[in-house]
């Protein structure tokens, strides 16, 4: 069974219109099962970057929206 937990965001774009989200951010808007995703990056079917913070260090995982596209059509066929 999952469970849908709200995303606290303070950005004041829309998450629709984002061009990258972070995993839980990208199952919402493309109302997908997290895990599910989180299972896809893990093992490479869908592609993910981690922006450096404002230390210089690796940051959050994201998913850009082309990626998304690119693994939802794959999934299709």
């Amino acid at each position: 069974m999952s469970v849908i937990v709200p995303v606290e965001d303070s950005s004041r774009v829309p998450l629709g219109e984002r061009q990258a989200w972070t995993p839980r951010q990208a199952a919402q808007v493309y109302s997908l099962d997290y895990e599910g995703v989180r299972w896809a990056i893990n093992h490479g079917d869908l592609d993910s970057f981690c922006p450096p913070n404002r230390f210089g260090k690796p940051g959050r995982r994201r998913v850009t929206r082309e990626a998304m596209e690119r693994w939802i059509r794959s999934l299709e066929t």
